[in-house]
């Protein structure tokens, strides 16, 4: 379980990395590329995605106790769903 928490956040921190890199290079270069890829993106292509949970609440915990929760996220559309930014509470 643990891994599989630090193996999702590691992903997360990439991808962030990533997106904040090409985000960057495009502002140099004065280009979105975010409003070109949607724009590529066929009208019958687009993610939906479904979050059944969107906040959860955990009960009191000895400080330093690890707590963990999954969130799961469902992409009911026919494009590919990209989650780009999370942030915590």
């Amino acid at each position: 379980m643990n891994v599989r928490i630090l193996a999702f956040t590691a992903m997360l921190v990439m991808l962030w990395g990533v997106a904040a890199t090409v985000g960057a290079a495009d502002q140099a270069t004065g280009k979105d590329s975010t409003s070109q890829a949607l724009s590529a993106v066929a009208a019958s292509e687009k993610p939906g995605a479904v979050l059944p949970e969107l906040k959860y609440e955990f009960d009191p915990v000895v400080d330093g106790t690890q707590v963990i929760h999954d969130f799961t996220i469902k992409n009911t559309g026919n494009g590919p769903l990209a989650i780009t930014k999370v942030k915590t509470g």
